[in-house]
């Protein structure tokens, strides 16, 4: 008797047990690297550092299954950033150009107001998304109910009755 072919998902799925808990030493290469990479990139991890703790204190301090500010205040933060990360990057790289860039109050202004415009992004946008889907439910219901009112005037109160 013959063995039937193996499903090609059955085989994925076999690969995919065959394969759990190899990707750890994967992770400690590329900190290996990064971690290597630090000394030439000092200036760019300084500055990173002082304008992002606006993004370490909303990823330290959320507590919850769902952390979301984090994204938002760090997508915020590393756009008030990103001009001064140019100006360094194609400017004078070096540790002492960064430190001056830190003790220019502009620097500091973008990257923590940023950081607070995607604090505001994050506190606001709940409650619009919220009142915003109230709104067009609220008007659903009002046009499904209209809807049934005309079938009613039309066929009879018997297709309201179940059965």
């Amino acid at each position: 008797m013959a063995k039937k072919p193996i499903s090609a998902v059955k085989q994925a799925q076999a690969a995919a047990k065959g394969k759990k808990g190899g990707g750890g030493s994967n992770k400690i290469v590329v900190l290996m690297i990064l971690a290597a990479l630090i000394p030439f990139s000092l200036p760019t991890v300084t500055l990173l550092f002082f304008c992002g703790l606006p993004t370490l204190g909303a990823w330290a301090g959320e507590k919850g299954k769902n952390k979301y500010a984090w994204l938002c205040v760090g997508g915020f933060n590393f756009a008030g950033i990103i001009p001064f990360l140019f100006d360094l990057w194609f400017g004078v790289h070096t540790l002492d150009e960064a430190l001056n860039m830190l003790s220019d109050a502009n620097v500091l202004l973008w990257a923590y107001g940023a950081s607070g415009a995607g604090w505001a992004m994050y506190i606001v946008t709940p409650p619009l998304v919220k009142s915003w889907l109230a709104f067009t439910t609220d008007r659903r219901v009002s046009a499904l109910k209209s809807a049934q009112k005309r079938l009613i005037e039309e066929w009879g109160p018997e297709v309201t009755k179940k059965g």
